[in-house]
């Protein structure tokens, strides 16, 4: 059973991706942002159980808060933020490791890290498109739909960087 509703939500991160990589502005990407990583995050556990592709989704979502906060507050993120950040990604998806494929997922979340604090629309995107590569081949070997999040995202991505490229 928790194969087939694993499977589900896995479908539910495919039109959440999508819609994120759609969206205009940097605030809406991040709210987006936080409904994909927790799904994102049931979707490992339920097919997976846990390890550091559920964990790092957590301290993704404590990112993607503190960046929502620096927006409201129209503040940037300190140095110190981002090593610490780093250090927790790294760490938890340590921590929490099971298995050699936990390694793309700690890869994955540097490269998210990278994209949260980033403030060009653009540059998420790229940084995105290196997170889901990552997120693809972890899928791809865990045999989730959650693969089909991750394509679905590169191909926004691609359409999205293009719509929204700057014609100098």
């Amino acid at each position: 059973m928790n194969y087939i509703i694993g499977q589900l939500v896995g479908i539910l991160v495919t039109v959440t991706v999508i819609i994120i990589q759609q969206l205009k502005k940097r605030t809406q990407i991040l709210w987006a942002s936080v409904l994909a990583n927790i799904l994102g995050a049931l979707n490992v556990l339920l097919l997976d159980g846990f390890g550091s592709g559920v964990t790092v989704n957590f301290v993704a979502i404590a990112q993607i808060l503190i960046a929502l906060w620096h927006e409201k507050k129209n503040t940037t993120e300190s140095t110190l933020e981002k090593i610490i950040f780093f250090v927790l990604y790294v760490g938890v998806g340590i921590m929490s490791y099971t298995s050699p494929l936990d390694i793309l997922a700690i890869l994955a979340a540097v490269f998210y890290m990278v994209a949260m604090l980033q403030k060009k629309e653009q540059n998420i995107r790229l940084c995105l498109l290196a997170n889901m590569t990552s997120w693809t081949i972890y899928h791809g070997i865990l045999r989730s739909t959650g693969i089909f999040a991750q394509l679905a995202g590169i191909c926004s991505s691609l359409i999205a960087l293009f719509r929204y490229r700057n014609k100098n």
